[in-house]
């Protein structure tokens, strides 16, 4: 059987209540609990039991009444440990709670402290009512039979000075915890300890009130003989004589360091990045606005922030693991430390994103020279894992004044010239200025409005039908998603697709897609006779997150949506993004009848290698490659060798972009399978789709 402890707990979530109870039966405590859900219930509850400690939760409610709590309890003098369980790191209330009583905070998510926390308090509790009882025996006794003897032999620490303050005892204990042997105390006084945290007006103030008979009690962080330091809990009585006046002082020492420690570790953590010891965001802000200060008031100091982002740490994050990368990231900051002044702030905002505020460069033009400098400086190899890694950033600068006049700002721009640097090229500067403001804003709108537009309807479904250049006849279609914004028109997909990925909305829009295809499956395949394929681009995301294999197998078994009437297309990036996990995906695909496209063939990072380890059906050209094609051309040789190439892997090969009549011909010259573009036919809508049909096979019958 375990421990028995008492604990009340403020919590009004059932599945939480209990995590908390088997993470203290996991831990050998057996509790005796009860559960209260509001203030009013815990004003009765409270006074029931001899509560061992209180576990309250941060969540709504109990996050507006944790003053109450602490403020009951104060006002009724009941000393039980409040314990809060806490659902997110927000350090700045968290602290402030612990300046107003709370005892310790467990984090919600794993709860690893609990029963080490719930021990401690328990024994701290044990101590706090010995000790009360202790002091409170103690002033009666002395007052009355003078046993001293008898208060030294209780007490924990204890030492006793004479009306001087000169030591004339100091219990084993007292030694024992400063290091210094009794013969070495007798005869000082307290200031061997070197006191580090009471100044000599304050040590003049507290000898004062004891000298006037006033019993005095606080925290004192003294120095041990060998120099560390240690933290206690004192309480110094004072004892009158006959003649009124003060002839000794005892002195009631309870060691507290541990606590200490503990709270100046959570201080800590609370502004300090744990991987790398840099200053998080919020210490970052507070040491801009201190520059932006002595700027306005001394004009001392530009300030100028960089924002700097580790390019493809994602991909170097996958390929090594999260340990080698957390290696990467500690070397990166450490670098970013070795090339700065020393008065450079340098902090981590998050993940691979680091900024420095800098205040001795006269000028953004030494600005964009530094930041050159500094990417330079950065890209030396790291060997990481028998791997030679080499490092590329991207950095947005913004000054006072032209980038923002109030610290967030000043860090919002330089973030925001940082994504656009991105957005160009690895290894790019970038000076925020008001049109990349404007261009974000512009982003966040359409972003917002995207949220709404599938529910409103404003999320539709063009397809592009693709031409079978041996039998001329359609051979299926690119299902392509179109948006008409109520007030902006047709917003091209280049610019909406890319914050579709961003935000997580390319999933319900993809399966918006996926479901608009199989109805045109039905009305024209199932309900017409008319053979139909639509083939459905796949982001990254839907591909790798979600799965894509069981929203096809669904429509199959729901919809009777025949397997071999649908084919999906994903990007060259994303097929060569991880094999190991891209190639069971597409192989599933292809073994229930869905074909497989490799979309914009030759416009990534091409591999001859990748592709032959791809399970495929189709390859697509991109249309870049019909520019300038003639017979004889070089852009001929490489097209026709991209097409004997996929024939000899066995895939079919679709040329995009086709808009003129001899770029057709000679894509059949060269043995071209299929084409797409707007010489057969711009992406039309489904009702559109058979009427399409009816003519185009028309014609052919002519």
């Amino acid at each position: 059987m375990g421990s028995p402890i008492s604990v009340l707990i403020l919590e009004n979530d059932s599945s939480s209540v209990f995590d908390i109870v088997r993470e203290m039966k996991a831990n050998g405590l057996s509790p005796l609990y009860k559960v209260v859900e509001s203030f009013g219930s815990f004003e009765s509850t409270v006074l029931e039991e001899d509560w061992d400690a209180i576990l309250c939760s941060t969540r709504k409610p109990f996050h507006l009444e944790i003053s109450l709590y602490l403020k009951f309890l104060n006002e009724k003098k009941i000393d039980i440990p409040v314990i809060l369980i806490s659902d997110q790191e927000d350090f700045q209330k968290n602290l402030q709670y612990m300046k107003s009583g709370v005892n310790d905070i467990i984090d919600r998510t794993t709860l690893l402290r609990l029963a080490e926390v719930l021990e401690r308090e328990r024994r701290e509790l044990v101590y706090r009512k010995e000790k009360n009882t202790t002091e409170t025996f103690l002033f009666q006794s002395l007052k009355e039979i003078q046993l001293q003897k008898f208060a030294l032999d209780q007490a924990n620490i204890v030492s006793i000075t004479d009306a001087n303050g000169i030591i004339t005892y100091v219990n084993e204990a007292f030694a024992n915890a400063t290091g210094f042997p009794v013969t070495e105390l007798l005869g000082q006084n307290h200031r061997i300890l070197k006191c580090q945290n009471k100044t000599k007006e304050e040590w003049e103030k507290i000898w004062e009130s004891i000298h006037k008979g006033k019993v005095w009690r606080g925290e004192i962080l003294n120095t041990k003989k060998d120099g560390s330091s240690f933290w206690v809990d004192t309480t110094i009585v004072p004892f009158i004589g006959t003649d009124g006046s003060v002839f000794q002082y005892i002195a009631i020492h309870h060691d507290i360091t541990d606590r200490k420690l503990a709270e100046e570790q959570l201080t800590h953590d609370a502004f300090y990045d744990n991987l790398t010891g840099l200053p998080n965001r919020a210490l970052y802000l507070a040491r801009i606005e201190q520059k932006i200060f002595s700027y306005n008031i001394k004009n001392d100091g530009y300030p100028i922030l960089f924002c700097i982002n580790i390019d493809n740490f994602k991909r170097i994050n996958h390929s090594l693991g999260n340990e080698a990368g957390d290696k990467i990231l500690i070397i990166f900051s450490q670098r970013l430390k070795q090339f700065s002044d020393k008065e450079a702030v340098i902090t981590r905002l998050g993940a691979d994103n680091f900024s420095i505020l800098l205040n001795h460069l006269l000028s953004i033009e030494e600005a964009v020279d530094y930041a050159y400098r500094l990417l330079e400086y950065i890209g030396d190899p790291i060997p990481i894992g028998g791997y030679e890694i080499y490092l590329t950033a991207s950095c947005g600068i913004s000054g006072f004044g032209l980038g923002g006049k109030e610290a967030d700002v000043l860090l919002r721009n330089a973030e925001i010239a940082m994504f656009h640097a991105k957005s160009q090229k690895v290894g790019l500067v970038s000076v925020f200025n008001q049109a990349m403001q404007e261009r974000i804003h512009f982003q966040l709108e359409i972003q917002n409005d995207l949220k709404k537009a599938l529910n409103q309807n404003e999320i539709s479904v063009f397809y592009q039908p693709i031409l079978d250049l041996k039998t001329n006849k359609i051979g299926h279609w690119e299902a392509l998603v179109r948006w008409r914004h109520p007030q902006r028109g047709m917003v091209s997909p280049a610019e909406f697709i890319p914050l579709a990925e961003d935000s997580g909305l390319i999933v319900p829009i993809t399966r918006f897609v996926l479901e608009q295809s199989a109805n045109v499956i039905e009305e024209v395949q199932i309900k017409n006779g008319k053979p139909i394929s639509i083939a459905v681009n796949l982001s990254p995301q839907v591909f790798f997150d979600q799965n894509i294999f069981h929203w096809i197998v669904d429509l199959h078994k729901q919809r009777n949506i025949p397997y071999t009437s649908l084919q999906v297309e994903i990007t060259e990036s994303l097929a060569m993004k991880n094999l190991s996990e891209t190639v069971p995906i597409l192989s599933n695909l292809i073994d229930i009848g869905v074909k497989v496209a490799l979309d914009d063939f030759g416009t990534g990072f091409s591999s001859l290698s990748y592709l032959e380890k791809l399970p495929l059906s189709i390859l697509k050209i991109d249309k870049s490659f019909l520019n300038n094609v003639h017979v004889g051309s070089k852009e001929s040789f490489l097209l026709i060798s991209i097409i004997n190439m996929a024939h000899d892997l066995g895939y079919s090969v679709v040329a995009e972009g086709v808009e003129e009549l001899e770029q057709l011909e000679l894509l059949k010259s060269y043995q071209c399978d299929e084409i797409q573009g707007y010489w057969l036919s711009k992406p039309i809508p489904f009702p559109e789709i058979i009427p399409f049909l009816d003519q185009f096979y028309q014609k052919e019958n002519q």
